[in-house]
């Protein structure tokens, strides 16, 4: 077995949520509320439970922190990009899904949280149509500006790594197609050719993300990470990828508040 050697979780963690709606905002404002002391982390896996390590008279339970190097909720630093200009607050607000005495008390956190714009195609996504997108790009100025607002991210908030997470509305789906993402090269060639057709936005994400050194989580069941290119763009760049069903948004949803289910994901890896 290979031993590796898992650095300190050191400086501030920066996520990075493509969507600001309802899953994301809710998981927000749980994390807020957490490390202010306002809720418990009830049913965070990295926040609340312990593991059980060894066995017979060896057998221990330790936290996570114990096992692991992870980072403290008060290192975390929210982004997000999204069709619509709306901040974290009001998405809050509007989606309903925690009460307003739940979200008023980190009011001000969330109203700083505001959008960037959105690589966004409406082919892919019917049912929006908001305002707060990149106007006229290409496949490949999308994956340019995305990769610029990562690094403009972490650098005006000084974090030494960041993750990106899918949250945003599920996509039309995209059939594999040999000749587009069997390879990477292949892959680049049609986001440099502009090929609207099977370069979905998400994938625009996932290859800013990890050509950024930012592991990517899908959390929507788009083919995003399911193609041997970016499979070999997570080997080149030595970042994970994960993600798959809608159900990882929905347990954000009924977790937030409580506390932290992508903890483990985020900070491992870091």
């Amino acid at each position: 077995m290979t031993n590796h050697n898992v650095q300190k979780a050191e400086g501030k963690l920066g996520i990075l949520v493509v969507g600001l709606g309802a899953v994301t905002s809710t998981f927000m404002t749980g994390v807020l509320m957490v490390r202010k002391g306002l809720a418990k982390p009830v049913g965070s896996l990295v926040e609340y439970d312990k593991i059980r390590v060894g066995t017979g008279c060896d057998k221990k339970y330790l936290s996570f922190r114990e096992i692991v190097p992870i980072a403290e909720l008060q290192d975390i630093v929210f982004g997000a990009w999204d069709v619509y200009p709306v901040d974290a607050y009001r998405s809050a607000m509007y989606a309903e899904v925690l009460k307003e005495k739940d979200i008023e008390p980190v009011k001000d956190e969330l109203s700083n949280i505001v959008p960037m714009k959105a690589a966004f195609d409406k082919n892919f996504a019917k049912r929006l149509d908001g305002d707060n997108v990149m106007e006229g790009k290409t496949r490949w100025e999308m994956v340019e500006q995305l990769r610029e607002d990562i690094r403009t991210f972490k650098q005006k908030n000084g974090c030494a790594r960041i993750v990106v997470a899918w949250a945003a509305s599920t996509e039309i789906y995209v059939p594999y197609n040999e000749s587009v993402h069997g390879s990477l090269s292949a892959l680049e060639a049609a986001m440099k050719a502009d090929d609207k057709e099977h370069i979905a936005p998400s994938m625009c994400y996932a290859y800013a993300a990890l050509s950024e050194g930012a592991p990517f989580i899908m959390g929507a069941p788009n083919t995003t990470v399911d193609i041997p290119a970016m499979w070999e763009l997570a080997e080149k760049t030595k970042m994970p990828i994960a993600g798959k069903d809608f159900k990882t948004g929905q347990t954000l949803v009924k977790s937030a508040l409580l506390g932290v289910k992508w903890m483990v994901f985020y900070e491992f890896i870091g």
